[in-house]
């Protein structure tokens, strides 16, 4: 007759170091991800007060293109000029005549420098554009 060894199996028990990693590293993905989002939305831009603009929401992938009170171009904390953005926006259009774009100017900057910005936007094959106002004017 042949002996069989019964081995009792316990419950496996709650293991809180995989939950702490995982809720660890989640906080540094929110924190950059929040980071990077400030740094697209450059704080000295005074943006126009348009009475009929709506909120929206930026979906993954959308370019935000600042343009200063001094008509300096930005770019992802970089400055470029109208035809250089064009290659830029050309060379990074992940989701190609999909792509969309953001255009904050400052209320001050001369209407020129804003249609510069849009043909280099068509130059790339961008027709995805919206423009950032405020619905009324920011207290401040």
């Amino acid at each position: 007759m042949m002996k069989f060894i019964r081995v009792s199996r316990s419950e496996p028990g709650f293991q809180m170091a995989p939950m702490i990693d995982i809720v660890f590293l989640l906080i540094i993905f929110f924190m950059c991800a929040t980071t990077f989002h400030q740094l697209e939305s450059v704080q000295d831009v005074s943006l126009p007060v348009a009475e009929h603009s709506q909120a929206m929401k930026k979906a993954p992938g959308t370019v935000v293109i600042n343009i200063n009170s001094d008509g300096a171009i930005i770019l992802n904390q970089k400055i470029y000029e109208p035809d250089k953005l064009a290659k830029v926006l050309a060379q990074g259009s992940v989701y190609g005549t999909a792509q969309s774009v953001i255009i904050r100017a400052d209320k001050s900057v001369p209407h020129g420098r804003t249609v510069q910005v849009l043909s280099a936007c068509a130059a790339a094959g961008i027709w995805d554009v919206s423009f950032s106002t405020y619905k009324e004017e920011p207290r401040k």
